[in-house]
């Protein structure tokens, strides 16, 4: 799936002269590889196109525009928990500063788009390296901009290349000269790849810092839950393209695992619109959906995630927002999920996939073994998710004892930090765990005895219970972070955070039922369910 990018003309120009006279300096540069990334940010992030393509000329040129665009977009992906957006556009122009303080303002990292250097190069010889110097000021001040910007997570080179139909030592070239011209405040320079078998060859000439693979697998006509292809036939070489999650684990171990090279799975977050004019390839994805593509890729090692499409680009795809810019049901769902996934990160980025599969079994759904690869005893986790998207399901998992290498003493769940009950025999550990619809659970296996607090979730505590009016949260934490209120059936009804360790919940406006309160701290999330008279 190849994603359409309109630039205006102008801006394209001003690529095309400034890139000139950047050749002219530097030539012909030796590939780089190792640019700074850092292993310690998971991104959550998202493609942001703009729908109406004739008001990019506003991104780039029209400050108040840019401004108060990206203010409620930025904040907007802020509130929704993701933290790293795509920006589509080349954000080149007077613009530039505004965006980047805005996407600072909201802690949202950016990916930078440089899509039109392996054009530029091809078509130099066709320009004049003086017109360059007219513009040679813009160029140089944004590329510096956004070497100091302590938002920008790398630059984005190319789509999707397919070597047989682009000329990778240009493209090559390009990543070369990026390289180059930003060696003295590196970020890692990215393409997006969405083919296995061409891998080998893209890797040869690109060398990325990161693998960030994209896998659509909900063809149009497929039935709700089917991630049988990770992509349709007419976009794989494979005419019978594998399995959504096991062809994440070939793209792993293939292309990651022997050089500790980090990948971000691109998912599908979108459907075609289906028109006379445009039959389209992909359906839309259910909500339950989208779960399920995020939990199979962490179970297969990602160490990022990315929702392909935020901004519906009509009249073609539709994304989270609807074609009025509007949040749909996949959008919330996704938001849920970011919830999750901002708590599991520190884990996830630890964890490595265990090399020896058979040492765990489940009755249903996929369950792999991860290790924590920053302690020296390994512990072990096992990450289970639920394939089935119309309901939740009790998981039954048992792990052999000498793949675990040590006496397990406790199970838990790291999301919300609940103990697990688990049997023990001579061979095995075994323990149920309930995943909801399409969900997973990252669960420990702990070689020393859980907090007993901590397994009774008494470390936090509401009162009074029922009560009329006002909440308190009694606890033992440093500090309390934020809250969410959701009726029985899920809805969400409140979220804030904490002004301090007491402030009371005002829950006067709401009516009564019976509702569950989520606690975020700084050791994880806890749940209490209370009564609102």
């Amino acid at each position: 799936m190849k994603i359409q990018f309109w630039t205006p003309h102008l801006v394209y120009r001003t690529h095309l002269l400034i890139i000139l006279l950047w050749l002219s300096i530097f030539g012909n540069v030796k590939i780089s590889r190792a640019q700074d990334y850092d292993p310690q940010f998971f991104p959550i992030g998202v493609w942001s196109v703009k729908g109406d393509f004739r008001t990019v000329d506003d991104f780039l040129f029209d400050v108040n525009t840019a401004g108060t665009y990206h203010h409620t977009s930025f904040q907007n992906l802020h509130n929704g928990g993701f933290n790293a957006v795509f920006l589509s556009y080349d954000p080149i122009g007077y613009t530039l500063d505004t965006i980047l303080d805005i996407a600072e303002l909201y802690d949202v990292k950016v990916i930078a788009s440089m899509q039109h250097l392996h054009e530029v190069i091809e078509q130099s010889g066709s320009q004049a390296v003086t017109d360059a110097e007219i513009t040679q000021a813009i160029l140089n001040d944004s590329i510096e901009r956004l070497k100091r910007s302590p938002v920008v997570l790398g630059y984005f080179l190319y789509d999707e290349p397919i070597p047989s139909w682009i000329d990778m030592n240009t493209l090559q070239r390009a990543k070369n000269l990026l390289a180059q011209i930003t060696s003295d405040a590196p970020h890692p320079i990215l393409s997006t790849w969405h083919d296995e078998a061409l891998m080998d060859e893209l890797d040869s000439y690109l060398q990325p810092d990161v693998v960030m693979m994209v896998s659509y697998p909900f063809e149009d006509g497929d039935s709700i839950g089917d991630v049988s292809d990770y992509m349709p036939s007419y976009f794989s070489s494979m005419p019978d393209p594998p399995p959504y999650s096991d062809y994440i684990n070939t793209v792993r171990e293939r292309h990651c695992d022997s050089i500790n090279r980090p990948m971000w799975v691109v998912l599908q977050a979108f459907g075609d619109v289906e028109t006379p004019e445009n039959g389209g390839y992909w359906r839309q994805v259910y909500p339950k959906e989208l779960r399920l593509e995020v939990y199979l890729a962490v179970m297969q090692g990602a160490k990022g995630i990315w929702y392909f499409l935020y901004e519906s680009e009509y009249p073609y795809l539709l994304g989270l927002l609807d074609e009025s810019g509007q949040p749909t049901v996949r959008l919330i769902e996704v938001e849920d999920i970011n919830e999750e996934l901002n708590v599991l990160a520190g884990t996830l980025l630890k964890l490595r996939v265990f090399q020896d599969q058979s040492a765990v079994q489940s009755n249903r759904g996929e369950v792999k073994m991860h290790y924590d690869s920053t302690d020296t005893s390994h512990p072990k986790y096992v990450i289970a998710v639920n394939t089935d998207v119309n309901a939740s399901q009790a998981i039954q998992i048992t792990v052999n004892k000498n793949a675990i290498g040590y006496p397990v003493q406790g199970v838990e769940n790291v999301y919300d930090h609940q103990a697990i009950n688990y049997t023990e025999t001579t061979d095995s550990i075994s323990f149920t765990t309930v995943v909801e619809a399409g969900g997973g659970a990252v669960i420990r296996l702990s070689d020393t005895p859980l907090d007993i607090a901590l397994q009774k979730n008494t470390q936090i505590r509401v009162y009074p219970n029922p009560t009329s009016d006002f909440l308190y949260i009694q606890h033992d934490f440093t500090s309390l972070i934020s809250y969410e209120i959701k009726d029985m059936q899920g809805k969400l009804i409140m979220t804030d955070r904490f002004l301090n360790n007491n402030s009371p919940i005002d829950l006067r406006k709401m009516s009564p039922g019976v509702y569950r309160i989520a606690v975020k701290t700084e050791k994880g999330i806890f749940v209490q369910k209370f009564i609102k008279w």
